[in-house]
């Protein structure tokens, strides 16, 4: 009998393996940070001696959640943008980037563990950042918290009607990468803020950088009408297949965040070289528009869900694809009378990152040999009851607050609704008692704001 190091057990384990196994009365065998085993718990304890059993006997255990866009350090702007302010165009340059900019490290700290902790309450185990500012900052949250993810620096070399060089950008770029790829959790890739925010050739060379080193890239694609005006003024293409002159096909992974401007032909595009998509729903409907995934056959689009960060939600991704399900079917309804939209199953597949495929790595499934990253949510709760079906209970249901266990490699992170890794009232006390100096910075970012 092989000795492992935990069996998690629960009333359900939903699986998201090639067969979409959801076993009742299932376990998970875990081993060196891996899964050695999924099956019942009568078989498992067949095959295996544990140094320790979890029983969570009225409770679901499934992957854990990826998040596959979002914004760690700028969680302290929740609640500080207003309607009026989504009516500029575009929000990112107008507030988003010089509120990154005005902030200090201490609050990029804070704004990182708050992000982190949001996160792994609500079932989040991977993440992928679009571009931090202080990046060293959250690779080093990330290593303590015992998170795990993606994380790239906020690059781009030109701001409104600003530009500078691109060597210091560089130069960040490959030290975070030396520094802290691989290490505790962390993998570091490349990003582009914005097509119209890079000069060429610091696109050219951060599509260099990413095939040199053999990592991923992230970039905001598509998000804004004004930036397909743009590319097709300037180059004569669309912004996908002026990317892909510059190389972007060759790298792997890729995840374009948004995409919600993407032609009929750049979808065929995304679909040919695989390319990952990032849909934000709740974001995505507030400032851009309904996404054509929305209206498309998505099962062979490499696709997982974002949540933009916290300024915009509390990075719930359960919650985030009840928003997604209900696009889907609300504008199926309207143009089409068709009511079926996207199915459950897709959507915790896009909530899990396309069953970890959009990440690269080994995330996304309760299957041997991948990552040892769990979720565990409480069905003891009114909200939760009953249960039929227990992967359309989990995306029409089950939200952020029933998670009440996160194991990442094999470790609790969140035990019995508790974080292990981090002070969380003291994280709360510093964001309170940094409001002031928040709200400092907005008052000078106002002023130089003009509103229709």
């Amino acid at each position: 009998m092989e000795v492992v190091d935990k069996i998690v057990v629960g009333r359900y384990v939903i699986t998201l393996d090639d067969f979409n196994r959801v076993i009742p009365q299932g376990a998970v065998a875990i081993k060196n940070k891996v899964i050695v085993d999924v099956d019942k718990y009568d078989n498992i304890k067949k095959r295996y001696k544990a140094e320790e059993v979890i029983e969570r006997l009225n409770h679901i255990i499934m992957p854990g959640l990826v998040d596959c866009h979002t914004h760690t350090q700028q969680f302290l702007l929740r609640s500080a943008i207003s309607d009026e302010m989504l009516q500029l165009p575009p929000i990112w340059s107008k507030v988003l980037v010089p509120f990154e900019n005005m902030m200090s490290s201490q609050l990029a700290r804070i704004s990182t563990q708050a992000s982190i902790v949001n996160m792994l309450r609500n079932g989040v185990t991977y993440f992928i950042e679009a571009g931090a500012p202080y990046p060293e900052i959250l690779a080093e949250e990330v290593s303590r918290l015992g998170m795990k993810g993606v994380i790239t620096l906020a690059t781009y070399n030109i701001l409104e009607d600003r530009s500078w060089g691109i060597e210091e950008v560089l130069r960040r770029a490959e030290t975070l990468y030396r520094d802290w790829n691989g290490r505790n959790g962390v993998r570091i890739w490349m990003s582009i803020r914005q097509v119209m925010m890079v000069s060429e050739e610091l696109l050219e060379k951060v599509i260099e950088f990413a095939k040199k080193f053999n990592t991923g890239l992230t970039l905001h694609l598509a998000e804004y009408q004004g930036e397909v005006d743009y590319t097709l003024t300037k180059y004569g293409k669309r912004p996908l297949e002026y990317m892909l002159e510059k190389g972007l096909g060759d790298i792997k992974p890729v995840v374009l965040a948004h995409g919600v401007f993407l032609s009929p032909r750049e979808i065929n595009i995304v679909k040919k070289l695989k390319l990952g998509i990032c849909w934000c729903p709740t974001v995505d409907s507030w400032l851009m528009g309904i996404h054509w995934a929305c209206l498309e056959n998505v099962n062979d689009v490499i696709i997982g869900i974002g949540s933009d960060g916290g300024a915009w939600n509390h990075l719930d991704l359960l919650h985030e694809v009840k928003i997604a399900k209900s696009l889907a079917k609300a504008l199926g309804n309207a143009m089409m009378y068709y009511k079926a939209g996207f199915n459950s199953q897709i959507l915790l597949n896009m909530a899990t990152g396309f069953r970890g495929f959009i990440t690269g790595e080994r995330v996304g499934r309760l299957e041997k040999g991948y990552s040892a990253d769990l979720v565990v949510l409480d069905l003891r709760n009114i909200k939760n009851v009953p249960l039929h079906n227990p992967v359309d209970l989990v995306v029409n249901y089950v939200e952020g607050d029933s998670v009440s266990d996160v194991i990442i490699d094999g470790k609790f992170v969140l035990r019995e609704g508790e974080i292990l890794t981090v002070d969380e009232e003291k994280i709360v006390e510093e964001v309170v008692d940094r409001e002031d100096e928040v709200k400092e910075i907005l008052k000078e970012l106002m002023k130089n704001l003009r509103f229709c």
